[in-house]
């Protein structure tokens, strides 16, 4: 029985309006939505698949981001340590958020890389010297 799909689609459809006219971007979280396996499978019918897919391996969260068949829809799916889904969602955007890299993860390369640098240079002067 089909309790949701619909409805979720033209949340889908406006979403999509807003990221074209707006930049605005939209998650829908499905796991706290009642789905039916109907609703699920009209859903994933409707949408698609993509060429796209995003795997963050992780030890504790891995996650999965799938793009659909229409262009800026992504299906994602956070796990847990077992493996199990906590979280699904489905994000309109032009790349999923949570895939991007985190202003703290750049700032943790930016000092790695600074590193790397300078450990590099002052090899090549040591070399130099030694010359």
């Amino acid at each position: 029985m089909l309790m949701n799909a619909i409805p979720i689609l033209k949340e889908i459809l406006q979403a999509l309006k807003d990221l074209y006219e707006k930049g605005e971007e939209h998650v829908i979280y499905i796991n706290k939505l009642p789905i039916t396996p109907e609703d699920r499978e009209l859903l994933l019918d409707v949408l698609g698949e993509g060429q796209v897919k995003i795997t963050y391996s992780s030890k504790t969260q891995p996650a999965e981001w799938k793009e659909t068949g229409i262009f800026g829809v992504w299906i994602g799916i956070i796990k847990n340590r077992d493996d199990k889904p906590v979280l699904e969602t489905i994000e309109i955007t032009y790349f999923p958020k949570l895939a991007s890299a985190q202003k703290e993860d750049v700032q943790e390369s930016i000092k790695y890389l600074e590193e790397k640098i300078s450990e590099i240079e002052t090899k090549l002067k040591e070399e130099e010297k030694n010359v």
